[in-house]
């Protein structure tokens, strides 16, 4: 089981169709979803590669594939291929596949990659008082307990729990968009 739901086709598609000019609104869309998602998989996976060059050609390469018609959903998911196209970004030359019994792994990571720049993004570019957000970095990003996180910022635990929950919303609603 995946730990997110699978690429809407429907963007793909719209992707594909703007490609050859009109509207570039999806592109742009998918460019600001994707690209911390892919940079952060990328510095997990490639150790040798600046991680914005690889973002770069990924999305050149992309590009040409979709425009193609090079992507088939019958082959892997697109969260799959996206992380495969990813990791051999230097060797394209032959047809781009994952074993079946490496999948689970490779939507793993990319699942982990995907949540910490939906993370990220909520933390830095929502808007929301800076009180929560440092509160949440405390209790969730930090582990800290409870009674200290709530001693250091001076609100009733209840209070960390509801910014909790509330920021846990958010980054599973910019989480969501992936897969619109």
């Amino acid at each position: 089981m995946s730990f997110f739901p699978p690429t809407s086709l429907t963007l793909l598609q719209k992707l594909a169709v703007e490609v050859t000019g009109g509207n570039e609104a999806s592109w742009v869309r998918f460019f600001n979803l994707y690209t911390p998602a892919i940079r952060r998989f990328v510095e997990w996976n490639d150790h040798v590669h600046d991680p914005d060059d690889v973002v770069q050609e990924v999305y050149l390469k992309l590009v040409e594939i979709i425009r193609s018609g090079k992507y088939d959903a019958d082959k892997a998911r697109f969260r799959t291929f996206l992380s495969l196209l990813i990791r051999r970004i230097d060797d394209l030359t032959e047809e781009l596949s994952v074993p079946s019994e490496q999948q689970d792994q490779v939507d793993l990571s990319w699942a982990k990659a995907k949540h910490e720049a939906a993370v990220e993004h909520v933390l830095t570019k929502v808007a929301m008082k800076q009180q929560s957000r440092e509160i949440y970095r405390a209790y969730v990003l930090e582990n800290r307990p409870i009674d200290e996180v709530s001693a250091t910022f001076g609100v009733a635990p209840d209070i960390i729990y509801k910014v909790k929950n509330r920021v846990n919303k958010m980054i599973e609603a910019v989480e969501m968009e992936y897969a619109e």
